[in-house]
This record gives C-alpha cells, sequence and structure tokens, in this order.
C-alpha cells in the first residue's frame, strides 16, 4: 500500500491557520510515522492573492481597521467571491497545478478559504484520486466563503460552525465533520504553583509578582501601546509582558518607552517559541479574540481579557469567552488597565477563576483528526 502523502496548505493572516496545521502535521505523524507531510503557501509571493489576502490582512488589522468589516460584508456575497476568483485564478490555479503535479499527494488539506476554490478547480484535471478536506479554522462564527464550495469535505470546531454551512450556505450536512479545536500539547499541561514561579525565575520575571500578557496572534496586539501608556500613568505594580510577533515597529517603540520609563516591569518579545510557558506564568491576558490565541490561553486556565474582535469572523469567540464567565470584552485602554488592576488585587481571584474554568469545557484531542485523514 502506497504512504500517504499530504500537502497542506495556509495563508499568513494571522497565526491561527499555520498552528493548526503544525498540530495536525504532528498528529498525523505520531499516528503513522511513514506519512509525508509538506507545508505550502496558497498564494504566490509578491503577486495579487499575497497583496489582498496577507499583506492586507496586516494592514487593515493594524492601520486600517474600518477595512475589514467592508472586506468582510462584500465576502458575504456569492457575486464578490466570483470576483475575486477570476481576478485571482489566472495566477493561482497554474501555481497550484504545478505544485500538485510535482509533489503527487495523495490529500490535500486547505487551512484557508481563499485557497479552496483554486484547489477545487485544479483537482478536476488531475489524473489521479486526491482527498480533498478544508478544516475551518474560524470555530464558531464562520465568514459564508469558507463554504463557497458545497461538494467537498469540511472538519469544523463545532455544531454551530456546522450550522452555518448546513443552513445558511446549504452545504450537505454528510460534508461536515465537528472536530477537536487543533491546538499544540504544550497548552493542555497544568502546572503547580512551585512550578509556575520556578519558571517564572528560570525566564527573568519575579517569582511572586503578578503578571499580565499582552498577546495577538502573528500580528501583534492592537492597542497594545496604548494600555501599557495607562499602566505608566497608574504606575502599575505588576510585570507586562507584550509578544509583538510580525510588528516590528511596535516592538521597537516599546523598547524605547521601556527605556524612558526604567520603573516599569515590562518584558518585550517578538516572535517566541515558548508562548505556552508565557500563557502559563501570567495571572491573566490582554488579547484580540483570534481563535488559537483565546482557545491557548483559556486552555491554560487563564483569564482573558479581550480588547478587539475581527468583525463578525470573531465575534463567537469573543461571546464564548463572556458567556463563560471566563473572559470580558472592554474596548478603552483606560478600562482594560482597571479591569487588570482589579482582578490582580482580587484576594479571591484564584478560587474564582478555578471554579469558573471547572465548567468550560474544550476538546483539543488532535489526534481523533488525524485518524479521521488517516483513514479516508
Amino acid at each position: 500500500m502506497e504512504n500517504k502523502k499530504f500537502l497542506f496548505f495556509y495563508l499568513n493572516t494571522g497565526a491561527g491557520h499555520i498552528s493548526a496545521a503544525k498540530v495536525l502535521s504532528s498528529a498525523i505523524q505520531k499516528e503513522d510515522p511513514s506519512c509525508h507531510i509538506k507545508m505550502i503557501n496558497g498564494f504566490r509571493p509578491h503577486k495579487l492573492g499575497h497583496l489582498l489576502f496577507e499583506r492586507g490582512y496586516k494592514f487593515y488589522v493594524n492601520y486600517f481597521q474600518g477595512a475589514f468589516p467592508l472586506a468582510y460584508e462584500l465576502g458575504q456575497h456569492a457575486f464578490f467571491q466570483s470576483l475575486l476568483k477570476h481576478l485571482l485564478g489566472p495566477e493561482t490555479r497554474p501555481y497550484l497545478r504545478k505544485i500538485i503535479l510535482k509533489e503527487r499527494p495523495t490529500d490535500i488539506v486547505c487551512f484557508h478559504f481563499a485557497v479552496t476554490p483554486f484547489i477545487k478547480d485544479v483537482l478536476k484535471n488531475i489524473p489521479w484520486k486526491i482527498n480533498f478536506t478544508v478544516i475551518v479554522t474560524d470555530p464558531f462564527t464562520v465568514p459564508y466563503p469558507w463554504f463557497y464550495e458545497k461538494n467537498i469535505t469540511y472538519m469544523v470546531y463545532s455544531e454551530e460552525a456546522k450550522n452555518i454551512g448546513v443552513q445558511e450556505c446549504n452545504v450537505p450536512a454528510e460534508n461536515i465533520t465537528v472536530i477537536p479545536f487543533l491546538m499544540n500539547e504544550k497548552f493542555h499541561k497544568q502546572i503547580s504553583t512551585e512550578e509556575k514561579n520556578a519558571l517564572r525565575k528560570k525566564l527573568g520575571f519575579a517569582p511572586n509578582k503578578k503578571m499580565v500578557l499582552l498577546v495577538g496572534g502573528g500580528e501583534g496586539l492592537p492597542g497594545a501601546t496604548e494600555i501599557i501608556n495607562n499602566c505608566i500613568i497608574n504606575r502599575a505594580d505588576f510585570a507586562i509582558t507584550v509578544i509583538c510577533g510580525r510588528d516590528k515597529v511596535k516592538m521597537r517603540n516599546l523598547k524605547l518607552l521601556r527605556l524612558a520609563h526604567p520603573k516599569l516591569d515590562l518584558h518585550i518579545y517578538g516572535f517566541v517559541n515558548n508562548l505556552d510557558e508565557l500563557v502559563k506564568i501570567c495571572d491573566c491576558a490582554v488579547i484580540k479574540a483570534g481563535p488559537a490565541t483565546l482557545m491557548e490561553v483559556l486552555s491554560c486556565r487563564k483569564p482573558v481579557i479581550i480588547c478587539k474582535y475581527i468583525h463578525n469572523q470573531e465575534l463567537g469567540n469573543m461571546r464564548f469567552a463572556v458567556k463563560n464567565k471566563v473572559g470580558y470584552f472592554i474596548r478603552k485602554p483606560r478600562k482594560i488597565y482597571k479591569k487588570i488592576n482589579h482582578l490582580l488585587n482580587d484576594s479571591q481571584f484564584d478560587e474564582k477563576m478555578k471554579e469558573r474554568f471547572e465548567s468550560v469545557v474544550i476538546d483539543t484531542d488532535s489526534n481523533k483528526v488525524a485518524k479521521l485523514l488517516l483513514e479516508k
């Protein structure tokens, strides 16, 4: 029997798509080490698709936030989806076809809705059978473009997502399977107070000092600088850790801010490989409601303050945290600082959070997903 060979197609729009791909890749190879898996960006570098989706995502998340609601609402209509398909097809289909013919996969898994229609078109003219699966990385409020194609196999993270596909987008119910959330297993393990203090010391933090984490995925956290300015004004007595991701400008500015205010206990990172450790040593986190970041922080049983969610797309993520009383939605930096200060100075904080997290169930068994794909 021929060994399985997977191609995973993703885009760099936030961290959620590629992180899910990496988790699933590890799970599949754990189940069957003979499998070959290759991760590939679904659009050619420096072409229109790359500019519209990857560069565009960074632009409207960090600099022109009003652009996303417009793009989102346009994308909900089939006409606009067809227009994009027409514009991007001439550069994307030949690129994907060349990769598929060269790699000769048995299976393709797509982690971004913008790439799905082009893969489906290319597969019509490939002279061997390839299993094609789309993994929908938005857990709750799923944009319609995810379900643009009706007759392919989808995997989603919740019944809410499945209902959108079936009831709103007319995808046959048998084409959609609900799966566990794809998350790095490093976030699953809980640590004791002693382990937490030892880890803080190892990473250069005061063991017994409260710490808040500011993290927003691959593009950093919008509004992080304003939150830190409020910490400076109010002479915050807790440590602050900021993960800037790809936002090098913000990272440079925050380092200058730290030099100007040496009494502020401020720790600044770009991309990190130990996010799980930083989440585990914090007491609460301020985040954008991206699915990967939200679920990783909640899996470590840390409460979140959500300062932003992407128009409608991340609305369900925010509601999930607030409904389960493990998160707060606060936009204004001044009020965010007040909530952080209130939480960290609440003597019953740890007990309250422990009780609330007991009722939050997040299935993150990626091995189940690996088995489903290997059985195809």
